[in-house]
C-alpha cells in the first residue's frame, strides 16, 4: 500500500451569475438546435437560435465556464455551420476585461510605428 495516494475528483468550480446565465442561455440553445434539426426550413427555430446566440455573445463571461460555453459553440459553429464572429468577438472582449490586455492592441501599435 505505501505508495499509493487518494486522489479527490475534480469538481468544476463553482459558476458565478452570469456564467451561469450563460449555461442557461446555451441549454435553450441546444433545445432550439434539436428543433431545427428535426423541422426542415423552420425559419421560427432558426430565428430563435440566432436570438439566442445574440443573448449569449451579449452576456459578459466572469469565468472560465462562460468562456467555454461561448469558445465551444463557436468552434461547433466554425465548423458546422456558419461561422459566426460574434461569439469569437466577445470572448475575446471578455479576455481582455478579465485579463486588462489585449495583445492585438499591441500587434496594432507595432503595425502603426
Amino acid at each position: 500500500m505505501a505508495g499509493r495516494v487518494k486522489r479527490k475528483k475534480a469538481t468544476p468550480p463553482p459558476l458565478k451569475g452570469v456564467d451561469e446565465e450563460i449555461t442557461a442561455l446555451f441549454q435553450q440553445w441546444l433545445i432550439a438546435f434539436e428543433k431545427t434539426q428535426s423541422a426542415k426550413d423552420d425559419e421560427e427555430s432558426a430565428t430563435a437560435l440566432a436570438r439566442i446566440e445574440s443573448r449569449i455573445a451579449a452576456t459578459p463571461a466572469e469565468g472560465l465556464r462562460g468562456l467555454v460555453v461561448k469558445l465551444g459553440l463557436q468552434r461547433f459553429m466554425h465548423e458546422h455551420a456558419d461561422a459566426s464572429s460574434e461569439l469569437a468577438a466577445s470572448v475575446y472582449a471578455d479576455l481582455i476585461r478579465l485579463t486588462g490586455y489585449d495583445p492585438a492592441s499591441e500587434v496594432l501599435a507595432k503595425l502603426r510605428s
